[in-house]
């Protein structure tokens, strides 16, 4: 997980967004996040993070990882399966050595996991958060969610996210480009 620090740099970036319990940053991708039904992140978005986390000192182990000292930065290689989530625990779990990059909408469904079991006004100021800083396919999040863990709060923020995600869009990414 990051430390104040790091993670204040994080937030500071325009692109990028993290939180303080979760081993996981995403990376704004651009205004067109609903475009398909394949979750990963693209070209760009991965030179972006390469860059950023070079600047802190790692170097490129492999295609999919950074590695410092004892510090990993994964760059999870995409699911081959469609309209499949491709979550995995350790997203979740508290972990001082590792960081998983991953696509906004996997950080939301992330988000989700992690705030299950607390009050659903909660969860979605932190969904509300990552939207401000990192819209994501709020529907195809839904959709995919259907006989998991997170299948009702998913269906029942589904209108009041959509709501708030288009205010944003309009007011903050209707001109952004993609990296």
């Amino acid at each position: 997980m990051f430390s104040k620090e790091q993670l204040g740099e994080i937030n500071k970036d325009k692109h990028l967004y993290a939180v303080k319990d979760l081993p996981i940053i995403t990376i704004y991708d651009d205004n067109w996040f609903v475009r398909n039904d394949y979750d990963v992140l693209t070209h760009g978005q991965r030179k972006y993070l390469i860059h950023f986390f070079e600047r802190w000192g790692f170097s490129l182990a492999s295609g999919s990882k950074m590695v410092r000292d004892e510090y990993e930065v994964i760059l999870p290689k995409p699911s081959r399966l469609l309209a499949h989530s491709s979550f995995i625990d350790a997203y979740i779990a508290p972990n001082q050595h590792r960081i998983y990059c991953v696509t906004p909408t996997m950080f939301a469904e992330s988000l989700f996991r992690h705030y299950l079991h607390e009050d659903f006004d909660n969860a979605l100021v932190h969904i509300k958060l990552l939207i401000d800083k990192c819209p994501y396919n709020i529907e195809w999040l839904r959709d995919i969610s259907v006989y998991s863990p997170i299948e009702e709060i998913t269906i029942r923020s589904f209108f009041p996210l959509m709501a708030y995600q288009k205010q944003v869009v309009e007011a903050k990414f209707k001109r952004k480009k993609a990296l």
